[in-house]
């Protein structure tokens, strides 16, 4: 899909047409975006920023879209999506507000919608076309775990980078429940079990190992063959960005 916006100026008998090129969005396919700068007010100080996606489009067809995820070197380039009132279960619910695979990628409304939590947890479907977050499993494999250790998270008005510091097999627990992510505490404990769950693979990287200040996000999928555990995927947010 794209999408033309013509601004005329008319300065004597001058014209001049601008081509904006929109989002081509399909469930389980990385879309093209298009790339806007943006003036934001962070900390006090103007900052340029790119923001490579068209919200406007994306809430066109469902205003529950509130971010963008990307992880180079993967198939993971997709909307993300929250349910205010958690009314919607996004796992098997599509952008589109069908019913069924393969779902949307989501945040739970126990999150919030700035990125700011001590961990934010993202879950998405492990499809076997490696769509969705099926390329996650890319992370299997260490030597990928090294060398592409970036996910980008858009806003409307910003751009996150989280680096990655954990790829490992873990229980299907779920974590909101077991662990107190409002505390540090609770973070603390979190990243000791995962180091001790002792099921490979699992992939840890010590430069990015979180600090107190440092907030995080977890993301969340399926094992095909391992139906009582999931893989994860841990960033910490790069504050220098």
């Amino acid at each position: 899909m794209e999408k033309y916006v013509k601004i005329g100026i008319a300065v004597v008998v001058v014209a001049a047409v601008a081509i904006v090129g929109g989002i081509l969005y399909t469930g389980g396919t990385k879309g093209e975006k298009s790339v806007e700068s943006q003036e934001l007010n962070l900390d006090g100080n103007k900052k340029k920023v790119d923001i490579p996606v068209d919200f406007d489009e994306f809430k066109a067809v469902n205003e529950d879209v509130y971010a963008y995820i990307e992880i180079p070197g993967t198939k993971v380039s997709y909307p993300i999506l929250q349910s205010v009132d958690g009314s919607v279960d996004y796992l098997n619910i599509t952008m589109e507000k069908t019913e069924g695979l393969p779902g949307s990628i989501y945040t739970e409304n126990i999150n919030s919608r700035d990125f700011r939590e001590i961990n934010t947890i993202i879950y998405g479907h492990d499809m076997n076309d490696g769509t969705m977050f099926g390329s996650l499993h890319n992370y299997d494999d260490e030597a990928f775990f090294r060398e592409h250790s970036e996910i980008d998270i858009y806003l409307p008005d910003e751009a996150i980078k989280y680096n990655i510091y954990a790829a490992v097999v873990f229980d299907d627990r779920y974590l909101p429940l077991s662990y107190n992510f409002d505390t540090l505490e609770g973070r603390a404990q979190f990243i000791t079990d995962i180091k001790a769950f002792g099921q490979g693979p699992a992939h840890f990287n010590d430069e990015f190992t979180p600090t107190e200040k440092d907030s995080m996000i977890t993301l969340s999928t399926c094992i095909g063959d391992q139906p009582s555990n999931r893989w994860l995927i841990i960033g910490v947010r790069d504050e220098e960005e």
